[in-house]
């Protein structure tokens, strides 16, 4: 396959068959996320911060080049360019890019960033183009994550930057899920994956992943990459998916935010960050 350099601007990418593809195209799977992770002031003064947070740890360059791998409606690009950097997010849906790209139209940020169809598996870029790699919640949703964070290394500059964040498989809520597996009737099929604990259903009859990591497994197939972490903190000690919508998600979110803010243990917490840096 052909690689390039990306340049700054927008590109058009022909379309193929994707790994679950399908299941990506389908609005409501994005409406469905955005209802939850989206538009709660709690939750989006939370973001801010665990986005100030991976900024310090990163340290950007000036006139950095950042990817922001699986952006969904941009969300995450947003901020990462609002920060000053320049940055190109990707995603394997042309249905939530329709929304990403309206989302800048009204950002005044279009000279900083723009958005491109990309499958993480099989990236067209060219070896080394970005200093910082930002991908959160991706990884989880995607059968072969060995490849794909393969690939967001290969792209990754020498002495660049890598945000990961990801479920962690032996957090108390993950014990938590399972114990209740026990007690009723469970809507996916678990599979105890080398990976991770891995949750499979089936969303208007196309394949849908869930991925609670293995981060150690995780961390090994970065060194693999030549990528060393060099920090590893909590995101949030629940998934407020989990929670309905109203003053029981909004108490999980403040107990989140007071996890993330006195740095307690990643160890327990659902939600992980991992910060690696490429060897020159």
């Amino acid at each position: 396959m052909k690689r390039h350099a990306y340049d700054g601007t927008p590109r058009k990418v022909a379309t193929r068959k994707m790994p679950q593809k399908d299941t990506y195209e389908m609005r409501v799977v994005h409406e469905d996320w955005e209802a939850v992770y989206r538009g709660n002031p709690l939750q989006d003064r939370l973001n801010g911060l665990l986005m100030d947070r991976v900024m310090a740890h990163i340290a950007l360059p000036p006139d950095a080049l950042c990817l922001d791998a699986g952006c969904g409606v941009g969300y995450h690009s947003l901020a990462i360019a609002r920060r000053g950097a320049r940055c190109l997010g990707i995603d394997i849906s042309e249905t939530v890019l329709h929304t990403a790209r309206a989302n800048l139209a009204s950002s005044g940020l279009s000279q900083r960033l723009s958005f491109c169809c990309e499958e993480l598996e099989r990236l067209s870029f060219a070896d080394a183009t970005f200093d910082v790699v930002h991908c959160r919640g991706v990884l989880m949703h995607i059968p072969n994550w060995e490849a794909a964070l393969a690939e967001l290394c290969r792209v990754l500059k020498p002495g660049g930057s890598i945000v990961v964040m990801e479920a962690n498989s032996v957090s108390v809520e993950a014990w938590m899920v399972r114990l209740l597996r026990y007690l009723r009737r469970p809507r996916s099929r678990l599979v105890a994956a080398p990976g991770g604990l891995e949750f499979w259903s089936e969303l208007h009859g196309h394949p849908f992943v869930v991925r609670m990591a293995d981060l150690e497994r995780l961390t090994a197939h970065l060194e693999t990459c030549r990528v060393r972490i060099v920090t590893r903190f909590a995101t949030e000690l629940f998934d407020i998916y989990r929670f309905p919508a109203g003053p029981a998600r909004n108490a999980i979110i403040r107990l989140n935010h007071l996890w993330f803010r006195l740095r307690l243990p990643a160890s327990l917490s659902a939600g992980n960050a991992l910060v690696g840096r490429k060897a020159p």
